[in-house]
């Protein structure tokens, strides 16, 4: 019998990818940086190939943007494209929520209540990086009991750039008040009945984009500079 198990293997481009994400979380890389590819390779003691492919899976993912010509930035949105994503996220992340009701089950709203607290502890200890994080893992343990592989993929992709980097440059602190009014999602999922549960999700999904995008439409008003777009 083995004594250990054996040791997966991750790609050196994965793990570039996930180091770069946790500058971007961790906000060592801004909204609207630039990204020096022979810097990053240097610092990371990697090929400028392995970066490459790094950053062409964050453009697909919607961490970066490529401006033609320019360079690599990592991306900001100003306050119209946050209106339309958060729009956008509303409605998808309303669909997850009512085809997620009827198979959810009490290990499941056990699941997402202990989420929920961990996001509250976050908010109560100030922590910036894992209130971002566990927020997600939130969104996305709901997403999942959709039961629909393409909605969680659609919603993963549209919003992890937008979780990050519109709450980081709103500069807004992330507080245990803001983490408690996701247990009204889990209550909507576990307790009530639609109409009232659905209700309950659009209204509180909408409180959540109203929150950011009020936010950056503040900042851009005080003269935040556009991104440059290819």
């Amino acid at each position: 019998m083995s004594l250990f198990q054996e040791i997966e293997a991750v790609p050196l481009t994965d793990r570039v990818v996930a180091a770069l994400k946790d500058a971007f979380f961790s906000g060592k890389l801004k909204p609207g940086d630039a990204i020096v590819e022979r810097q990053l390779a240097r610092e990371m003691k990697v090929g400028t190939p392995v970066i490459r492919e790094a950053l062409i899976s964050l453009q697909g993912q919607g961490f970066v943007r490529r401006v033609t010509n320019t360079g690599t930035f990592v991306t900001r949105f100003d306050a119209e494209e946050a209106r339309q994503l958060y729009t956008l996220r509303i409605e998808l992340e309303f669909l997850a929520f009512e085809w997620a009701r009827p198979r959810v089950t009490r290990a499941d709203i056990a699941h997402l209540t202990g989420l929920v607290d961990k996001l509250v502890e976050a908010g109560e200890a100030g922590e910036r990086r894992q209130f971002l994080e566990r927020d997600f893992v939130f969104h996305k343990a709901c997403w999942r009991l959709s039961g629909n592989a393409y909605l969680v993929e659609t919603l993963e992709r549209l919003m992890a750039p937008l979780f990050a980097f519109a709450v980081l440059a709103s500069g807004k602190p992330l507080t245990a008040a803001m983490a408690r009014e996701h247990y009204a999602l889990v209550n909507a999922l576990g307790e009530l009945q639609p109409p009232e549960s659905g209700n309950v999700v659009r209204k509180t999904l909408t409180g959540f984009a109203l929150r950011w995008i009020s936010a950056m439409s503040s900042q851009s008003g005080n003269g935040a500079a556009p991104q440059r777009r290819s």
